[in-house]
């Protein structure tokens, strides 16, 4: 019996070890947060483009995911689409056909049919026709078992422009993604995909994310030449500040409404308070305006202009002075100072809690006090206590004694 549970024991670890080295021999997938990792570089994001390459080659023979089924008027056919096609009756016959570099189907009985850049409903109809001829007492059929690859351009204002490998189910936005997406100067509102016959279309990114109607986001086609242009400089520069993420300078539109330079740079969402949204003015003596919450104003007719300083509503509160942990903390309605002061490991020792500020942001006022109502962008500053202050010239005292002594016995000071 103990000879038996050896045995079985050598076999489940030579069976795990044959799995190992099964998954060492295969591709290494690579994952899409690995390819938009900040911190990479362009030699580390050309290698993964390559091995990314290397694994869609492999996968001809597996399955692909797709959204859904694949649609025969809107599916467009090219060279290396490989087809199954199938007789039934009398004779029966099932062979792969792949479209050739010419665009041509090369049938046994029918011969080359043209097909490239035909929809793939119509090629079924002209195999089937054509076929008719040749097997009159049979039942004929042809599908479209595995999809090409093909290349496709990325340029313009996205993180890394290049080349990237595309199929027919392939859109727009997914290979401007795979570029690792737009840039801050991109004008994603009139996206331009030029065809290999001459076509234009033209993609708005922007209403596309905010509709997600996919009939406006248009599949690619091999050859295509994705340009992502660059917003017109003549509305100038405007700087966005408050947001951790946002904070930066921004191009935009002659005329642009604020609610629509928002909306393009993603900056609304559903936590954010937009009637505390604030623009400064200074070329017209420092104004400020607040465009969604002013009587009679909405923010729809309110228009930016260059040089413009929009401060957006922080979701982050900023404790900074004599804590252990300094930094930005998620704003949490109705908090008071003496709440963020703890978070960040503040010390309420020899009675320091009534030294706490608050600077609020929005007025540019400050307060004084634990009970203070904080808000979001505000800073907290937790004063140090008397003995913190004391403590730290206590330390110091010793090392300017040595310094003097040392001094003094090298002759700097006289007899």
């Amino acid at each position: 019996m103990i000879f038996i549970l050896g045995a079985s024991v050598q076999a489940q670890t030579q069976d795990r070890t044959d799995i190992q080295k099964k998954q060492k021999r295969l591709p290494k997938s690579i994952e899409f947060p690995d390819l938009f990792k900040q911190d990479m570089s362009k030699k580390e994001l050309d290698e993964l483009k390559r091995e990314r390459e290397a694994r869609l080659r492999e996968r001809f023979s597996q399955i692909d995911a797709l959204e859904g089924v694949v649609d025969p008027d809107n599916y467009i056919v090219g060279p290396g689409d490989v087809f199954s096609f199938n007789v039934w009756g009398g004779i029966e016959l099932q062979l792969p056909v792949t479209v050739s570099a010419g665009g041509k189907l090369s049938i046994p009985s029918i011969g080359d049919i043209d097909v490239a850049g035909e929809s793939l409903s119509s090629v079924r109809e002209k195999v089937i026709s054509r076929a008719s001829e040749a097997y009159a007492n049979s039942r004929v059929t042809i599908t479209l078992e595995r999809l090409r690859f093909f290349r496709v351009h990325v340029v313009g204002e996205v993180r890394y422009p290049g080349t990237f490998i595309a199929q027919a189910v392939d859109r727009v936005s997914g290979l401007i993604q795979e570029a690792g997406g737009v840039t801050e100067w991109a004008w994603t509102g009139k996206i331009e995909i030029r065809h290999v016959d001459g076509r234009r279309d033209f993609f708005d990114l922007d209403r596309f994310n905010q509709s997600g109607d996919l009939r406006e986001n248009i599949y690619v086609t091999g050859g295509d030449i994705i340009v992502v242009p660059q917003i017109p400089l003549d509305g100038g520069l405007v700087r966005v500040e408050g947001d951790l993420e946002l904070s930066g300078i921004y191009p935009i539109f002659n005329n642009e409404k604020i609610l629509d330079f928002l909306t393009r740079i993603r900056a609304l969402s559903r936590k954010m308070e937009i009637t505390k949204i604030m623009v400064l003015r200074s070329a017209e003596g420092a104004q400020k305006f607040f465009p969604f919450s002013e009587r009679g104003r909405n923010g729809s007719d309110f228009i930016i202009k260059k040089g413009d300083r929009i401060v957006l509503p922080s979701q982050y509160v900023y404790v900074k002075g004599a804590v252990q942990r300094p930094g930005a903390y998620p704003y949490a309605m109705n908090l008071k100072a003496i709440d963020y002061a703890g978070m960040a490991g503040g010390d309420f020792r020899s009675g320091n809690v009534k030294s706490i500020k608050v600077y609020h942001v929005r007025t540019g006022e400050s307060q004084k006090g634990p009970d203070v109502v904080v808000e979001p962008g505000d800073v907290v500053h937790l004063n140090p206590s008397l003995w913190q202050r004391l403590s730290v010239y206590i330390t110091i005292i010793p090392t300017i004694t040595s310094l003097i002594l040392a001094a003094k016995a090298a002759g700097f000071f006289g007899k």
